[in-house]
């Protein structure tokens, strides 16, 4: 449950704008708050009931708005199930803050804080893990952004993973391509350990563990 979260997104899109009345920026800004209640909404109602079982008229009563509404900012499910997913990894590159093809060396501490930040969440943490598992089934609406995400993800990490090589950071003896498969999927299964026994597994601990068990020691 994220009452929480949806209840303060709800207040903030009922709460009177602060935009000039002559101007554009109160209807925006309007329109701006309703869209994160919506989002806030939505991951409530995703992850105590799955993609399929969640219904947008249940968002909307959630949310204290019409479901047209609802509509207007995203016109069916897919879209807000897309939405959603883009706006965590959107929210994950400002975490991390930099290009990894510029700056081999901050890599593993900006991955570190990612994971950091992301058990201040769970509610995300976990409707990302329902969507990811629910698309591996016929029909998903989004099936095609996972299957591109995986192989995009993967291959970043690669690629941080072969200029770490070239900088003399990894250990001899692991490829590039190893590393990031291995980090990939670890990062994902250990994050799901996590949302099961939190008392019982440290996410970021884990994935510091594996970066020094592949990366030399004076790259941590």
């Amino acid at each position: 449950m994220v009452d929480g979260d949806s209840r303060q997104a709800t207040a903030l899109a009922d709460a009177p704008s602060t935009g000039r009345a002559t101007g554009t920026r109160g209807p925006y800004k309007k329109s701006a708050r309703t869209r994160a209640a919506i989002l806030a909404a939505a991951t409530e109602v995703f992850v105590e009931q799955g993609s399929r079982a969640g219904s947008m008229r249940e968002i909307a009563r959630r949310c204290g708005i019409d479901q047209s509404t609802v509509l207007h900012h995203f016109p069916n499910k897919p879209a807000l199930l897309l939405a959603l997913m883009h706006d965590r990894d959107t929210r994950a590159d400002e975490i991390i803050g930099m290009d990894p093809g510029e700056d081999v060396d901050g890599v593993p501490a900006a991955l570190l804080r990612l994971a950091r930040q992301n058990t201040q969440q769970p509610h995300i943490i976990a409707l990302y893990s329902v969507l990811a598992a629910e698309s591996v089934t016929e029909d998903h609406p989004l099936e095609e952004f996972f299957a591109e995400r995986t192989v995009r993800v993967r291959r970043a990490f690669e690629d941080w993973f072969t200029g770490a090589a070239e900088a003399g950071m990894v250990r001899e003896g692991v490829t590039p391509a190893f590393a990031a498969t291995a980090f990939f999927a670890l990062w994902e299964g250990v994050q799901l350990h996590w949302l099961i026994d939190r008392d019982g597994v440290d996410v970021v601990a884990v994935l510091e563990d594996f970066l020094r068990l592949i990366l030399r020691q004076d790259a941590i």
